[in-house]
């Protein structure tokens, strides 16, 4: 199969048992190219738990953006139909290293299969391509219990999304609010009476308005932007099918507020989004907000899905304001060494540094809100590319 990616086809791993993965179900697991075969994505949009963030086209928009290695595996069975999809990608830095993720940068998109022992055979075969390429593989799923399946597998605690369950009268829900959720009823009509409109962004100028935006919150959090090249890229590619969707809140002329959604199969998920501080009193963000509830009912999606916050933090309280829900994420690492009982031969000082994250008070994190935005722009550039 030729394909714009390095990619080693039908190449077979062996479990930690020594088993063949053949033998499962008359299976094997192959590496494949996600964009190239058609296999991968019919699989994906027929799956029942599968995401937006499964789909092909995020090998290359990764690929494109960071220089990531796309990995795929794939569960073929005898008839050569897809049985079972893992997405994965290599990443090397200076400082982190040799790395394997299902998936950097975006949202959960763990292994995908219709029977338990499928699952296994593809966790166990990550873990072998991990040997192979990489000095540790995240793992970030939707479903818990991966370290039953796969016992070199070490759960690791990870923030909740936000899921709002959207009723069959969104109405009805808004009017509940005034009882419910007072401040976020005031503040609604606070953004309408401002004359707050929002609308699809479908022009480049658009986009580049709300990365501006984008780079504001980011600098405000304290965290990396993602590169602007990521966001063309999905725009380029999931854009004509309608899974990429760019909302933008507008005030007086100007975009004051916006979101980067993805719709797949009844969820909208809420990838980004961005605001201008000096804009906030007329409250963009809650007529964004309500839009994409709008949109999403609209368009027949069951629900939304608000992104990561730490329970009890300002943003999950905003989140759950609306009638969102959390719901659990799971976050699994594999380091080469580890034994099925979950022992490592690492010493217990020589754990990757990429594991104990990094502090919030350091002098990094007192200068980053007073950089300009070109500054934090390029040292995401930077830090994407080499650490």
């Amino acid at each position: 199969m030729s394909s714009r990616f390095d990619f080693r086809a039908a190449e077979r791993f062996s479990d930690v048992s020594g088993r063949d993965n053949a033998a499962v179900a008359e299976s094997r697991v192959i590496q494949i190219d996600p964009v190239a075969d058609p296999r991968w994505d019919r699989f994906v949009s027929g799956h029942p738990l599968a995401g937006a963030y499964h789909l092909g086209a995020w090998a290359e928009v990764l690929a494109t953006a960071y220089r990531f290695k796309p990995a795929y595996l794939a569960l073929e069975g005898a008839d050569r139909e897809l049985r079972g999809a893992l997405p994965l990608m290599h990443t090397r830095g200076v400082v982190t290293g040799s790395r394997m993720r299902s998936l950097p940068v975006v949202p959960p998109a763990g292994p995908l299969a219709n029977a338990q022992e499928d699952v296994a055979a593809l966790l166990r075969a990550g873990c072998r391509v991990t040997d192979e390429r990489g000095s540790i593989w995240t793992l970030h799923a939707r479903e818990g219990g991966h370290e039953r399946l796969c016992r070199e597998l070490r759960p690791v605690p990870k923030h909740p999304t936000w899921v709002l369950e959207l009723p069959a009268d969104i109405d009805e829900m808004r009017r509940g609010w005034k009882k419910t959720s007072n401040n976020l009823f005031r503040s609604l009509a606070k953004s309408d009476r401002a004359g707050v409109s929002v609308r699809e962004g479908t022009a480049e100028a658009d986009l580049r308005a709300f990365y501006r935006l984008y780079l504001q919150t980011m600098r405000r959090r304290t965290t990396l932007p993602r590169l602007y090249r990521q966001l063309a890229k999905d725009r380029e590619l999931l854009g004509p099918s309608g899974a990429f969707k760019l909302f933008v809140a507008e005030h007086d002329g100007d975009i004051v507020a916006g979101g980067i959604y993805h719709s797949f199969r009844g969820t909208l998920d809420l990838l980004y989004n961005g605001s201008d501080d000096s804009r906030l009193d007329v409250r963009p963000n809650h007529a964004l907000y309500w839009y994409a509830i709008e949109w999403a009912a609209e368009n027949g999606h069951g629900e939304l899905d608000l992104g990561h916050g730490r329970i009890d933090s300002s943003l999950a309280r905003f989140k759950a304001q609306w009638g969102a829900a959390e719901v659990p994420e799971y976050r699994y690492d594999y380091l080469p060494g580890t034994d099925a009982d979950g022992g490592t031969d690492r010493e217990p000082g020589s754990r990757p540094r990429v594991l104990e994250g990094r502090g919030r008070q350091g002098p990094v994190e007192r200068v980053w809100p007073r950089l300009p935005l070109a500054a934090t722009r390029a040292a995401a550039t930077i830090a994407y590319r080499y650490l």
